[in-house]
């Protein structure tokens, strides 16, 4: 993905980390993936941790504050789509059977926000930008390179995204049938059946992140205090290689080797 679509109404353009200690979280993003830590203060005078690699924005992390904790909220990894117009995308939302769950809201300097969550029980950020756009990089070892949905019902959350964001969907049906949207003809998000041999968890909208070898970036994880919730394997098919990571706190995340990334 290139910035210039990042812009665009439906794409994802940025992913924040929810932990329950920042400092021993920007130390362990640090040595899996050799993020810097820029911290600032949000409006609501909460510390937000910028992440940078080489100096350009590409995460987010911040520490539950203590109403999330109280409502049992875990660490995780959340992902952000811009939207042109927050609250006509949210009267969408509620016609389609979403939720509104928080907002809109305004960051100064950052844009309009709200949380929503998504007629399979997923929950998600739509992000209006401006002046800022999220991430200032995709797609190199260290960056954000993917997101995607996992549900039982892809067929349901294919139609409720494709008229809340006005996404194109397109569902190829291989050995695991699996539906892309699409934003001006190009990729920007997937979504995956989960199947029993997954295991049993909640639908919710996976990060990917880019490694150049996936097999060194789990050593470095296990060797900073996180576990491989999946070892690192080839996809069927395709010609890339993942893994399945959760942090010290929790937070589940994807690194993945692709050989041909679409811009």
């Amino acid at each position: 993905m290139v910035l210039e679509t990042a812009k665009k109404q439906g794409t994802p353009n940025w992913a924040d980390c929810a932990t329950t200690d920042l400092a021993a979280s920007e130390e362990f993003y640090a040595a899996v993936f050799g993020w810097t830590a820029d911290r600032v203060t949000a409006s609501d005078g909460e510390t937000y941790s910028i992440q940078r690699l080489e100096g350009r924005m590409v995460a987010g992390i911040y520490e539950l504050n203590q109403a999330m904790r109280s409502m049992n909220v875990p660490p995780h990894w959340g992902t952000y789509i811009e939207v042109d117009d927050v609250d006509a995308t949210l009267e969408r939302v509620t016609e389609e059977g979403g939720t509104v769950l928080d907002g809109p809201f305004e960051e100064p300097d950052v844009g309009k926000i709200a949380i929503i969550q998504d007629t399979v029980g997923a929950y998600l950020r739509l992000w209006h930008s401006e002046p800022q756009h999220g991430c200032e990089v995709f797609n190199i070892p260290g960056a954000m390179t993917w997101n995607e949905l996992n549900t039982k019902e892809p067929a349901k959350a294919a139609a409720f995204y494709e008229k809340v964001l006005g996404v194109e969907v397109e569902t190829m049906n291989g050995t695991m049938p699996y539906t892309v949207l699409k934003v001006d003809g190009r990729s920007v998000a997937g979504i995956l059946t989960t199947t029993p041999e997954m295991g049993d968890f909640p639908p919710m909208w996976d990060v990917y992140f880019a490694s150049s070898d996936v097999d060194t970036t789990v050593k470095h994880a296990i060797a900073a205090g996180g576990k491989a919730l999946r070892e690192p394997f080839d996809i069927p098919g395709v010609d890339a290689r993942m893994a399945v990571l959760q942090d010290p706190h929790g937070a589940v995340f994807e690194v993945i080797k692709m050989e041909t990334i679409q811009d």
